[in-house]
Order: C-alpha cells, then sequence, then structure tokens
C-alpha cells in the first residue's frame, strides 16, 4: 500500500504538462489529469513542481516552473508544429537535476537525454486522432505523432496509456492505468437535477468533439420534440441558439454542479482515448447518451449510458428525455458505477510507478 504522507519515503517530481485548468479560460481533460495527480501527489507528501505555460492554480499542492517558448507556442504556427513534434526539444530545456523522476504529460521522445527516469502518459493515441480527422493537414501531423507515440513507447518501458483502446492501438505499451475522477467533487446529488429536460456537453465547437454538429441536432430534432429542453455546452460560445447556453473555464465545483443538475450528458465526439466527461458524469449519477468511439466504447460498457450513431442520436436523446422510466433506469445504472474511475486508486497507481523508478538513498527516498 502507498505509504501516504510519511516525509521519509517522499519523492522530489517533476511534472511536465502544457496547460493546466485556469479559471475562466478553456482547458481540457488533459490539464485536468495533469492538475489531478500533481495535486493529488502533493496532497500525500510528495514535492511535486509542475512545468507549464500556466499559473498555479489556487489552493494547489504544487509549485509551478514557467515553461519557455509560450509566445511562440501559442502563436498558430506554434500549436501546430509544437505538440508532437518540436515539444520534444522544449521539454529538455527545464532543469531537472533536482528531481528524482518525471512524469510527463507531452513529448517524451528526447527525455531519455536528460538522464532522469521518468513515466510517460499518452492520452489517447494519434492514430485515433488521425482518423477522426476533419482536414488533411491535420490528418498528415496526426500520423506522424502517432509513429513518434511507437517509437517513444517501444523504447520506453514505463508509458502509460489511460485506457485499454490507447494501449491496443500501440503494442509497444506495458501500462494501462485509467483516468480517475475526485469524488469529493464529482458525487451524486439527485436533488439537484434541473426541473425542465436538461442537457450537458462538454467539449469544443468544432473538431472531433462537434459541438456545431450537437447545436444542429438539439434545434432540429430534439427541441423540436421537447420544446422545453435545454442544452448547457461547457465550451467557447458559439452561436446564440434557443434554449442554449454557454460555460467558459468553469471550476471543478461550478462543472459537478452542472453535471447534476443534467438529465442527460451529450457527446457526439468521433474519437476519445479515454473520455474524462464520461466518467465524471457517471461519478455524478448521470446518464450518458454518446456516438460509439473508442473511448465511450470502453468507458460505458458496464452500463450507465447508451451508444447512438449520427442517425439515431437525436431522436434517442429526445425519447429519454420524455421516458422517465428508461431514464431511471439509467441513472440506477450510473449511480451503480459511480466509484469505477476513483481518482486516489489512479493516484495509487502512479505513485506506485514513480516510487519504482526513483533512485533511493540510504534505502529510503529522500
Amino acid at each position: 500500500m502507498p505509504q501516504h504522507g510519511l516525509v521519509a519515503s517522499r519523492l522530489r517530481v517533476g511534472v511536465f504538462s502544457y496547460r493546466l485548468p485556469v479559471v475562466g479560460e478553456k482547458r481540457g481533460g488533459i490539464e485536468r489529469v495533469a492538475h489531478d495527480l500533481a495535486d493529488g501527489l502533493g496532497r500525500r507528501g510528495h514535492m511535486v513542481s509542475v512545468v507549464s505555460h500556466d499559473p498555479r492554480p489556487e489552493g494547489a499542492a504544487y509549485d509551478v516552473v514557467p515553461l519557455q517558448w509560450r509566445g511562440f507556442v501559442d502563436s498558430w504556427l506554434g500549436r501546430r508544429v509544437t505538440m508532437g513534434y518540436l515539444g520534444n526539444v522544449l521539454w529538455l530545456l527545464p532543469a531537472v537535476s533536482a528531481f528524482d523522476v518525471l512524469l510527463t504529460h507531452g513529448d517524451s521522445l528526447l527525455l531519455p537525454l536528460t538522464r532522469k527516469p521518468f513515466v510517460r502518459v499518452m492520452h489517447g493515441s494519434a492514430r485515433g486522432e488521425a482518423a477522426s480527422a476533419t482536414s488533411v493537414g491535420r490528418f498528415l501531423l496526426q500520423a506522424g505523432v502517432y509513429g513518434q507515440e511507437l517509437a517513444g513507447a517501444a523504447l520506453h518501458r514505463e508509458t502509460v496509456a489511460v485506457s485499454e483502446n490507447t494501449r491496443h492501438a500501440n503494442r509497444f505499451i506495458r501500462h494501462v492505468i485509467p483516468n480517475g475522477v475526485d469524488r469529493r467533487v464529482f458525487h451524486p446529488r439527485a436533488a439537484a437535477r434541473a426541473g425542465c429536460p436538461m442537457l450537458l456537453f462538454v467539449g469544443a465547437m468544432s473538431g472531433r468533439k462537434r459541438g456545431g454538429w450537437l447545436l444542429d441536432v438539439f434545434e432540429r430534432t430534439i427541441r423540436a420534440q421537447v420544446p422545453d429542453a435545454e442544452l448547457h455546452m461547457v465550451c467557447a460560445p458559439g452561436p446564440e441558439r434557443p434554449g442554449v447556453s454557454y460555460h467558459v473555464g468553469v471550476t471543478g465545483e461550478e462543472l459537478a454542479a452542472l453535471y447534476c443538475r443534467a438529465w442527460l450528458y451529450v457527446s457526439p465526439s468521433t474519437y476519445e482515448g479515454f473520455g474524462l466527461p464520461y466518467a465524471e458524469a457517471l461519478a455524478c449519477g448521470t446518464p450518458v447518451v454518446a456516438t460509439p468511439n473508442a473511448g465511450s466504447c470502453e468507458v460505458l460498457a458496464a452500463g450507465g449510458g447508451i451508444l447512438a450513431g449520427d442517425a439515431e442520436f437525436g431522436s434517442t436523446v429526445a425519447t429519454l428525455l420524455k421516458d422517465s422510466p428508461g431514464r431511471e433506469t439509467l441513472t440506477h445504472e450510473a449511480r451503480r458505477r459511480c466509484g469505477d474511475y476513483d481518482l486516489e486508486t489512479t493516484i495509487d497507481a502512479y505513485e506506485s510507478l514513480l516510487r519504482l523508478l526513483a533512485p533511493s538513498r540510504n534505502g529510503i527516498h529522500a
């Protein structure tokens, strides 16, 4: 069992994450996972520093070391050529001599040059990203990243996949540690359900998340059958539509409240390596309707949601909004699964792996 909080066994962990959660700004699941792992390790007494372009979130149990090249990475060109390519060089710039072990949520192909033991987290597969690309340019970029992912995992045994489908896409990956949800924040609150039919979406308007597509389906099919339905979208604001509200940069507590108010969590994503919102919805006891993809098929396999293709997605959601007994059955399944993806279990697994890699002094970790 992990030795939580024991000073004699604490590790000095350097975490690499391009971004972190910032209140009022849009961030994704990878940033939240990076924060949760770093914060969880910090709460257990380890000395954790995150190398990032974002500031330290308020109350975080870790320090932040500024990452170089922020201006370039924020540019149109930088966003496209850094992650998966120049990012391999960028991760060589921070000083790492003070750390026992590194945990990277970014590019790791050149990280062995630091001569520090490290764990690479693979948040999905660029093969899946390429298959769901909506442009030739993105397909080519992701295809190139996939080659690097294969090489990185082949050369480094301590590469972790967040799902079985991610490992299936890269046969060189040896570890699978599913993402976890902070159950102090995300938990069922049945009395919080909205009084009117409420749907929740977390993602982006464009790309594989397909928020724009969902907007059209909501207006054309769902609201046509359920006129008082509401769609709450946690993403950058899009076009104004009747019954649609946008939420940007919400806190974890605010997001959990939205899940608990929603009658259904809806996601038309074409690809997810894991799909953190699926697990968050289940943790809040909220049923999920999702299009089939690698992540949704894996996370929802044990119940709590329905998979629906594009042709029947809107009608499936509308039918469930009108079918109280059917929705209650799914809600019961979701509540049964609310503890399936527990953050503490996830942190246990990473802590054990980091301890195995970290050098020891006089038989104990410094």
